[in-house]
């Protein structure tokens, strides 16, 4: 389990985000993400679409050590993408009955459980109404609307379907060895700087088919 820490000083976050998310959202926000890095690099889960990054981003993700999965996962956004149906599709029902429940403690259960998480998290950055949903999530005026009208069965039910969580910037190995080198070496103003690339890259590879799983040998 990634440990995520708390930094202070002159390791602080920039003024300009630490003022964008209270110290309880930064908090949080940091535990999903540690979640999000440890589920999606165990192996079992390597053709999991939620988890989809392309071979080159798994394994620059791979080769970074605790300490720096742990200054990754303190970034000021998600390093996941929620998904959130809108339109006719949003109300239809799912067929999720005859699926096995899962095991507590297994990955499975413990995907369900991040995901979870995830959805009232975004609950709650929608409520909030600041420029955060923007940064933490990247969700559009649609996405968030359907939040919003969403009750906690609803809620539950987006987190139950596994199309609901993918990774942000899955393609981009440049992006992702420039932020993990800059995690590993801790120096704050290369990360503050590869955060602002990952900003403009939000949306980037929104439109780029997800890989087909591939089969262990």
């Amino acid at each position: 389990m990634i440990e995520t820490t708390d930094r202070e000083g002159r390791d602080a976050l920039a003024p300009a985000v630490t003022g964008l998310l209270s110290p309880s959202l930064r908090r949080d926000l940091a535990d999903l993400n540690a979640q999000y890095l440890d589920l999606g690099l165990a192996d079992e889960l390597e053709g999991d679409p939620r988890f989809a990054w392309s071979e080159a981003v798994r394994d620059c993700l791979r080769a970074a050590d605790a300490a720096t999965l742990a200054r990754l996962a303190a970034a000021p956004f998600a390093l996941f993408d929620l998904v959130v149906p809108c339109g006719p599709e949003a109300t239809a029902a799912r067929v999720e009955d005859s699926r096995p429940s899962a095991r507590a403690g297994s990955l499975l259960y413990r995907c369900e459980s991040f995901a979870y998480q995830a959805a009232f998290l975004a609950r709650r950055v929608v409520e909030a109404d600041t420029p955060a949903t923007r940064v933490v999530l990247a969700l559009s005026a649609d996405a968030r609307s359907r939040l919003m009208d969403c009750r906690p069965s609803q809620l539950a039910e987006l987190a139950r379907d596994p199309h609901t969580i993918r990774p942000r910037w899955r393609l981009h190995a440049n992006f992702w060895q420039a932020l993990v080198g800059a995690a590993r070496r801790d120096s704050p103003a290369a990360v503050e700087w590869a955060h602002c690339i990952g900003l403009c890259l939000t949306g980037a590879d929104d439109q780029a088919p997800l890989p087909r799983r591939r089969t262990r040998r």
